[in-house]
C-alpha cells in the first residue's frame, strides 16, 4: 500500500529571466516500509519535491498542477495549521544542511526537547527522558545533551539531527543529502545508523542525493529524476545491474568504483537544459550518446519496460544492445577533441643550477619569460618536492580570556615527522578522516603555512629560506586547488579578472598575451567558448563551471606544482568525473607533480601513481595506489576501504572494526597512535612505536604487524593474550 502517491506534479518558480518549471509533471508512488533512493544531477528537481511535498517551497516557488496523496489524504488541500501538525508527526526531514542546522547559541539537548515540548506535548520531565533515549537509539552519549553544536564532530551533529527527525516517530523519513562532505568513516556509521532504524523502526525512507553508491547500499528502489522529470524507476538490484535509461547509464559509468576500477570514468558532458523553455524533445537528447532525430521531436514518457520498472526514453527497447556501448567514455564525448596546444616549455632555457627555482636564464627578469616556461626544463622522474621530518604544531588556549575561563595553553600536534618525495610528473593522494593532518600538509606543502620543524625542498631550495624572488617564482610554480569553489573566487570580480590577477602579479604586461593565456586556459579544462565565460561572475556559473574555473586558475601560470584539495567533494558524479578526467590529462600533458587530498579512496585510485594515508598527523602507510587499495597493510587502512560504499546492492560493505572519532591531537603517544581504536592493538602497540617506513615507493606500513615484524614472537604473544583476554 502506498504511504506516499504523488501525480502530475508541476512546480514552477517565477525568476528575473521567467518562469523555471522545476518540476514538470512527476508522478511518484512510496510504498509504506519502502525505502527509495532519488537520484540526479544538481538542478534537476530532487530537493524542490521534498520541498513541495512538505510545503516548505520558497516565496517564489508554487505548486501548479497535481496532487500529493498522503495516507489517503491530499496535502494540498490542507490548511497551513493543518500541515504544521504533519510536519514531525508524520511527515520528518533530514535537510541538505544537517551540519548547519542546529542552533550554534543552545545546547543540543535543549532544542531537542523544545521540539518534543512544542510540537509533541511532552512536559519536561518526559522530554528529557525522551531526548536521552532517542541519543541512545542514534548512537551518541546522552551526557552530549548538554553541549553545543560547536562541541560536536560533522558525525555527531548528523546524528543529532538525525534524533530530531526521528522525535515525535514519523510514519515518513525524506532525507536531503545526508551524508554529503562528511568523511568516509563517519559515513559509513551514519548510513549504519540509518540501516538499524529503518529495521528496528520500520521507517519509510525518501533518501535524496547524487551519489549512487549510498543509494545501492540502503535503499530497495530508485527513481532518476533529470530536468524536473523522473526518467527510470526500479528496484534497486536491477536497476544498477542494467540501466534501462541512457543517463541512468552515464551516472553508473561515472562513478568510480574500488571493487571494479575502470581506466577511465565516463563524463555526462553538457549540463541539463533551461528550464524557462524546456526542449520539445527529449530533455537529455543534447547529452545522449545514442540520440537519434526522433528524439529532439518527440517528448517520451515513462512508461513499462519490464516488470515493475519504468523508463522514459524512445530507444529503451534497445538498452541490451547499447549498454555495451556506453562502458566507453569516447562515446560520451560530445564536444571536440580538445585542441593539442604547442609545448612552450622550450621557450625557457633550464635552470641555472640546484636551488635556483627560476627556471629562467640568468639575469632574465620575470616579464622577460611572461610565466611561459612550465617548469626549470628537466625530464619527467626527478625530484621535485621533499619533506624530510617535517612537523606542524598550533598554540591554542591560554592568554586572557583562557586565564579568565580557567584554560590551559595546549598545543596541537598537527603533522608529526612526516617524509616523502615527489617526482616530476607524478601524483601522489594523500588519504585519511577530517582532523588527521591532510589539509595542513598542503598548505605547508605550497608555503601558506610554515614548518615547525623539518625542511621542505622544491627543486633543491629549502623552502624556509626563500628570498623575496625566489618566493615570487615558487608562488609561480606551486599552485593550490581550494576545497570549496564556491568560495575560491571573489564574487565581485568577472572570471577574466580572477584569471588574469595572477599573471599580473608576475609580470605578465601585455593584455593581449594574457587575454591569449586565459582563453587557452579555459579551453583546457573544457570550458568552451572560452570567450563566453570572460565576463560572468562566479554566481552566474554552476558548481562543476567553478571548479573548472579554479582549476583554470591553478594552471593560467603553467605551473609545475599543484595541491588539490578535495578537488570534487562538493560536486555531483558526472561533474565530478569530467573534472578527475581533465585534471589527470592536464597533469600528463603538462608533466605536472600533483598532490591530491581526499577521504575517498576509490577518487585516489583513479587519479593518483602513489597513496599515504595519514593518521594524527602521521603517515601509517604509503606505496602504489593498486598495492595500497588491494592489499593493505595498516588497521586503518583496511578501515577506510571497507567505509568506502560500492555502487552495487550485492556488495555489501564489511563493518567496521575500528572505534568512532578521530581523538584529538593535542597530545604525543608514546606507542602506536592509532592503537585507541585499532581492531588488532596488542600491548606492546601501546608503549612501543611501530617501525618507521624507510622507502615510501615500495609498499610500505607503519605497524607491529606488518611485515617481518609481524612474526615477532614476543608480539604474538602480546596479541594472543590480548584476544584471549
Amino acid at each position: 500500500m502506498s504511504i506516499l502517491s504523488i501525480r502530475d506534479l508541476k512546480v514552477d518558480y517565477a525568476t528575473q529571466e521567467g518562469m523555471v518549471q522545476a518540476v514538470d509533471g512527476v508522478s511518484l508512488d512510496i510504498d509504506e516500509g519502502q525505502h527509495l533512493g532519488l537520484i540526479g544531477e544538481s538542478g534537476c528537481g530532487k530537493t524542490t519535491l521534498l520541498k513541495a511535498v512538505v510545503q516548505v517551497l520558497p516565496r517564489n516557488g508554487r505548486i501548479t498542477a497535481g496532487k500529493i496523496m498522503f495516507q489517503g489524504a491530499d496535502l494540498l488541500q490542507l490548511s497551513p495549521a493543518e500541515m504544521r501538525q504533519l510536519r514531525w508527526r508524520e511527515i520528518a526531514t533530514i535537510p541538505q544542511a544537517s551540519m548547519d542546522s542546529l542552533n550554534p547559541v543552545q545546547r543540543v539537548g535543549s532544542q531537542l526537547m523544545k521540539l518534543l515540548r512544542i510540537r509533541g506535548g511532552y512536559d519536561r520531565r518526559a522530554a528529557r527522558r525522551r531526548a536521552a533515549d532517542l541519543f541512545d537509539l542514534v548512537g551518541l552519549d546522552t551526557e552530549r545533551l548538554m553541549h553545543y553544536p560547536h562541541e560536536f564532530s560533522g558525525g555527531m551533529k548528523q546524528r543529532a539531527v538525525i534524533a530530531m527527525a526521528l522525535a515525535l516517530e514519523p510514519s515518513l523519513l525524506i532525507a536531503d543529502e545526508p551524508v554529503t562532505a562528511l568523511d568516509v568513516i563517519v559515513q559509513h556509521q551514519i548510513l549504519e545508523v540509518l540501516r538499524e532504524l529503518e529495521q528496528e523502526l520500520n521507517l519509510t525512507v525518501m533518501l535524496i542525493t547524487h551519489d549512487i553508491s549510498v543509494v545501492a547500499q540502503v535503499c530497495d528502489s530508485v527513481a532518476v529524476m533529470y530536468a524536473g522529470r523522473i526518467v527510470e524507476q526500479a528496484a534497486a538490484e536491477p536497476f544498477f545491474q542494467a540501466p534501462a535509461h541512457p543517463y541512468s547509464l552515464g551516472l553508473q559509468q561515472a562513478f568510480p568504483n574500488l571493487a571494479r576500477p575502470r581506466d577511465v570514468l565516463v563524463s555526462i558532458e553538457g549540463y541539463p537544459p533551461d528550464l524557462r523553455q524546456p526542449p520539445s524533445g527529449c530533455r537529455f537528447a543534447e547529452r545522449c550518446p545514442f540520440v537519434q532525430d526522433d528524439c529532439h521531436e518527440t517528448d517520451p514518457r515513462l512508461e513499462f519496460v519490464g516488470e515493475n520498472r519504468l523508463a522514459a526514453c524512445l530507444r529503451s527497447g534497445e538498452m541490451e544492445a547499447l549498454r555495451p556501448q556506453a562502458e566507453d567514455p569516447a562515446l560520451w564525448q560530445q564536444v571536440e577533441v580538445a585542441q593539442q596546444f604547442v609545448d612552450l616549455s622550450t621557450a625557457s632555457a633550464p635552470s641555472t643550477g640546484r636551488g635556483d627555482l627560476s627556471g629562467r636564464p640568468p639575469g632574465a627578469t620575470h616579464d622577460d619569460t611572461n610565466g611561459d616556461a612550465p617548469g626549470s626544463g628537466r625530464e619527467d622522474g626527478d625530484i621535485l618536492l621533499e619533506m624530510r621530518d617535517v612537523s606542524k604544531q598550533f598554540k591554542i588556549g591560554g592568554g586572557l580570556a583562557g586565564l579568565l575561563r580557567g584554560d590551559k595553553e595546549q598545543t596541537v600536534y598537527a603533522v608529526n615527522n612526516i617524509s616523502f618525495t615527489l617526482r616530476r610528473g607524478e601524483s601522489l593522494g594523500l588519504a585519511g578522516e577530517s582532523g588527521c593532518g591532510k589539509s595542513t600538509t598542503g598548505k605547508l606543502l605550497v608555503k601558506l603555512l610554515d614548518a615547525s620543524d623539518g625542511e621542505i625542498l622544491f627543486d633543491g631550495a629549502d623552502l624556509a629560506h626563500l628570498e623575496r624572488d625566489d618566493l615570487l617564482t615558487f608562488r609561480r610554480r606551486s599552485q593550490l586547488m581550494f576545497q570549496n569553489p564556491f568560495e575560491a573566487l571573489n564574487p565581485r570580480f568577472t572570471l577574466y579578472r580572477s584569471l588574469t590577477e595572477p599573471l599580473i602579479i608576475h609580470g605578465w604586461k601585455d593584455e593581449n598575451r594574457r587575454l591569449q593565456r586565459v582563453v587557452e586556459t579555459l579551453d583546457r579544462v573544457n570550458l568552451r567558448p572560452a570567450e563566453v565565460f570572460l565576463d560572468k561572475y562566479p554566481h552566474q556559473l554552476s558548481g562543476g563551471q567553478l571548479q573548472r574555473v579554479v582549476l583554470a586558475r591553478a594552471l593560467v601560470l603553467h605551473p609545475d606544482f599543484l595541491v588539490a584539495d578535495e578537488p570534487v567533494s562538493m560536486l555531483d558524479v558526472s561533474v565530478r568525473a569530467g573534472i578527475l578526467n581533465t585534471t589527470r590529462r592536464l597533469a600528463r600533458e603538462l608533466g605536472l607533480a600533483t598532490v591530491y587530498i581526499s577521504h575517498d579512496l576509490s577518487l585516489l585510485q583513479y587519479t593518483c601513481d602513489r597513496i599515504a594515508i595519514m593518521y594524527l598527523g602521521e603517515i601509517v602507510e604509503i606505496g602504489p595506489s593498486n598495492a595500497v587499495i588491494n592489499n593493505p597493510q595498516h588497521p586503518y587502512t583496511k578501515a577506510l576501504i571497507a567505509a568506502v560504499p560500492v555502487p552495487d546492492p550485492t556488495v555489501e560493505n564489511p563493518p567496521l572494526r575500528i572505534q568512532e572519532g578521530v581523538p584529538r591531537p593535542t597530545e604525543r603517544f608514546i606507542g602506536c597512535p592509532f592503537a585507541q581504536r585499532c581492531p588488532d592493538v596488542m600491548e606492546a602497540c601501546l608503549s612501543i612505536r611501530p617501525p618507521e617506513i624507510t622507502d615510501e615507493y615500495i609498499h610500505m606500513a607503519q605497524c607491529h604487524l606488518y611485515g617481518e615484524h609481524r612474526d615477532s614472537p614476543k608480539l604474538r604473544r602480546d596479541a594472543d593474550a590480548t584476544i584471549a583476554g
